[in-house]
């Protein structure tokens, strides 16, 4: 449930059942490097220049082709918002015209089955590649026949509030409703949609966004994507929540590689009021004070205390308190940062080498053999015949009936180039290696060359 007074509704729509299938999604090309396009700044927009009235109609024929239909196919399901199985109705919108779509977590949770409709009413079937909770931010990918069209991302940081906005999604199933509105405010900390989006710092605004908007973008004035509209105020009408851009695109690179690999810092923080800041000696309250620091963590080691108060992080000033968790958990594992303490009214700077977050630390490890296949090196000769790098890949020899390759449609023969985007290299001993890093409970991206084309499996 939401935080504080707000009661939040994820915007995810249940519709009648539909005819799903979820398919091998080819991987004909790398992963791009740039993952996302953003507009030219050729001059500053001026922000009293009257806004016309085809101003919306261009930007909805612009991006309404970058906005997709998703329907999502469950067995069963255990959510707050979704009881039981059946068939769940969302928006998600292109950000890469290989075929990569961004769309909510909670939209896809638990799917069976993922279906993505264009605007050109043309559909494929969907990979989720990765996820992240903490924001409620998914990334999926389709293989479309040609090029998509791809919606420019911008910059949530340079929004005003009041500034216009258009939501386009599918409310009810009422595919690419368009709708205007405003930015209502920036920022907001005390709206969590069910147990979803805890770092989420809100665009709040009152273009209408209702059930089945959830993953849609939400467009500034210049046609830029600047946040993904995520969830309304139950109790009120012309309130609905948007994830800013700017913290997605924080972690899209690692969504496009399986997973993001959170970073940890090792301490509790909490509010500093008028108070602390008055015994420290800060002019006013800002920062995050330490009221817990766990033992043998990377801030123990680094020599942070109980009653501190962080004021910057890695160069960033810490203005509200739960902005630490963010930077904390998006710097990046085996970093060493600096941050800025204030302890007993004297500034001090400490440097700290940064953790992976131990839910990943302490997950179990993948068991290879449970994959059921027996794999071999790859001939150099046969490598370059293919197009692989000579020493790398592995040829699937065997594949154990019933196993969990042989659910997911691997075949003796196959070449297995990558796992979760890295090159296998080392024979079977390598393709192993590979495996047991990722753990339980992580997306096991595979990359395979059969015939003369790439395809894409992944096991959950």
């Amino acid at each position: 449930m939401a935080r504080g007074m707000l009661t939040l509704w994820s915007l995810v729509a249940l519709t009648l059942p539909l005819a799903l299938g979820i398919g091998e999604v080819r991987a004909e090309a790398p992963i791009p490097e740039r993952l996302w396009t953003e507009k030219p700044v050729t001059k500053a927009l001026d922000p009293d220049a009257p806004v016309s009235m085809r101003a919306f109609s261009k930007l909805a024929k612009e991006l309404s082709p970058a906005v997709v239909n998703i329907n999502v196919e469950r067995k069963a399901v255990a959510l707050p918002f979704m009881p039981g199985g059946g068939t769940g109705l969302g928006t998600g919108f292109i950000v890469h015209a290989s075929g990569y779509v961004l769309t909510n977590n909670h939209v896809i949770a638990g799917a069976d089955a993922i279906t993505v409709r264009l605007a050109n009413e043309h559909e494929y079937p969907a990979t989720v590649v990765g996820r992240y909770e903490p924001l409620d931010v998914a990334l999926l990918k389709v293989e479309p026949s040609e090029p998509l069209t791809a919606a420019p991302l911008g910059r949530s940081e340079t929004l005003e509030i009041g500034e216009w906005v258009i939501a386009i999604g599918n409310p009810f199933g009422l595919n690419h409703t368009v709708t205007a509105g405003i930015v209502s405010a920036k920022g907001r900390r005390d709206v969590t949609p069910g147990n979803e989006a805890a770092h989420a710092r809100f665009i709040q605004t009152d273009a209408s966004i209702n059930p089945g908007n959830s993953g849609g973008p939400l467009i500034n004035i210049r046609g830029e994507v600047v946040g993904i509209n995520t969830a309304i105020n139950a109790a009120g009408q012309g309130i609905g929540f948007a994830v800013p851009i700017d913290m997605v695109k924080t972690v899209l690179p690692q969504l496009a590689k399986g997973r993001v690999n959170r970073s940890y810092l090792g301490v509790l923080v909490g509010p500093v009021n008028k108070e602390v800041a008055r015994k420290v000696g800060m002019e006013r309250a800002r920062g995050a004070l330490v009221t817990d620091v766990k033992p043998e963590t990377p801030a123990a080691r680094a020599g942070v205390t109980k009653g501190d108060v962080i004021t910057r992080f890695d160069g960033q000033a810490i203005e509200h308190w739960d902005d630490l968790p963010w930077l904390a958990s998006t710097a990046g594992a085996a970093r060493a940062v600096k941050i800025e303490v204030n302890r007993q009214g004297k500034a001090r700077e400490l440097s700290v080498t940064l953790a992976p977050f131990p839910e990943e630390t302490k997950a179990a490890r993948r068991d290879p053999s449970a994959l059921g296949v027996v794999v071999t090196a790859l001939p150099a000769a046969r490598a370059e015949a293919i197009g692989i790098e000579a020493g790398e890949g592995v040829v699937v020899e065997e594949v154990k009936k019933g196993s969990l390759a042989a659910v997911i449609g691997i075949m003796p023969g196959d070449v297995i180039a990558q796992v979760n985007y890295e090159a296998v290299s080392g024979g079977a001993a390598g393709f192993e290696a590979l495996v047991a890093a990722v753990p339980e409970g992580q997306p096991l991206a595979l990359t395979i060359k059969r015939g003369s084309r790439f395809i894409f499996k992944v096991i959950p």
